[in-house]
């Protein structure tokens, strides 16, 4: 037993452009695991993620000034005018996107009122030909002000730049399943600071490595923002006010996969699903079950507490797990 509580972590990537190549050497040179760095995607995936434009909330168009005051006027607030991409086919080979325009104005106390929405252009790709098409439709009410062809210029121009190059999602991605295999644990309230137990396998090591990784990034930055890494080693006897901390925030995070486990597996105990379904979802909850277990040791080693009140779900999940795994075969 070290007098360790383990290391708390937080790190910054930014925006990038990396070839794969270059970042499995990068990787490899400074010991970060391969199975977190990004892979080519295959060429349909690349489009599918060119095509997803600003994400969720959708990106945030500049609102012609005539317009954004005829607006105010009558509501008293100004309008937010939004591109959204909405999913129409995913099946093969022929899969199409829309994007849409939206135009709300906040209401207090209310969901946003939507003033208009439109479909202002088509985009399709042909999984045979690996074809990209894009179709532009009017926006007669003028609030895209002209610019849809240059946002699907820019989806193209993505599109292909992500067949050689990942970006800065697919980076954090591989850096998130590292911290996610030494059992790290997000502190509430701290923003993105994180706590990885002195036990967890070879995590001196593996915490280096990703630092020097995510600092290799540099050439690659197409934003403002610099790739950064800060790594502090807790001390048991320095760091025991932030021990009880540690220990509520891991309680949580453990009770929460142990809650998501027992849906995971609830199907099967309820003979909802069968057969190759079933399999599959047991397999995964063993996985599931095997890492939880696996992190409850690491952190019952390293802040040497027994964790007592997860016990009863820990011997419930085993049990579930057990049952879903006999009645899958």
């Amino acid at each position: 037993m070290t007098d360790y509580l383990g290391y708390l972590t937080w790190w910054t990537v930014p925006d990038v452009m990396a070839p794969y190549k270059e970042l499995k050497d990068a990787a490899t040179r400074v010991g970060f695991p391969l199975d977190c760095v990004p892979k080519p995607p295959a060429p349909r995936h690349a489009w599918e993620k060119a095509a997803n434009v600003g994400g969720q909330r959708g990106l945030l168009l500049e609102t012609p000034a005539d317009l954004g005051n005829s607006v105010f006027i009558r509501h008293g607030v100004a309008p937010e005018v939004r591109l959204i991409t909405r999913r129409v086919s995913d099946k093969a080979p022929a899969l199409c996107r829309h994007l849409v325009r939206e135009v709300t104005v906040a209401t207090p106390g209310r969901a946003d009122e939507q003033l208009s929405m439109l479909t202002v252009a088509v985009l399709a790709f042909d999984c045979t030909t690996q074809r990209a098409d894009v179709m532009h439709l009017p926006d007669d009410e003028g609030w895209t002000n002209g610019n849809i062809t240059t946002i699907t210029q820019d989806i193209e121009t993505r599109r292909q730049a992500l067949r050689d190059n990942a970006d800065g999602n697919d980076v954090r991605e591989g850096v998130r399943k590292l911290l996610e295999d030494l059992h790290r644990v997000g502190l509430r309230g701290t923003g993105g600071v994180y706590f990885v137990p002195d036990s967890a396998p070879n995590a001196e090591y593996s915490l280096k490595a990703m630092r020097a990784y995510i600092k290799a990034l540099r050439p690659w930055v197409t934003g403002k923002m610099s790739p950064s890494c800060n790594i502090v080693r807790l001390h048991g006897e320095e760091a025991e006010h932030l021990r009880e901390e540690i220990i509520e925030s891991a309680t949580e995070e453990f009770k929460r996969r142990l809650s998501d486990l027992a849906d995971k597996v609830d199907p099967i105990l309820h003979g909802r699903v069968n057969g190759r379904t079933a399999d599959k979802i047991a397999f995964a909850a063993t996985e599931d079950l095997l890492k939880i277990q696996s992190a409850v040791a690491a952190y019952r080693d390293s802040l040497r507490d027994d964790f007592a009140s997860i016990g009863d779900m820990l011997v419930m999940a085993q049990t579930a797990v057990t049952r879903a795994m006999g009645e899958s075969q």
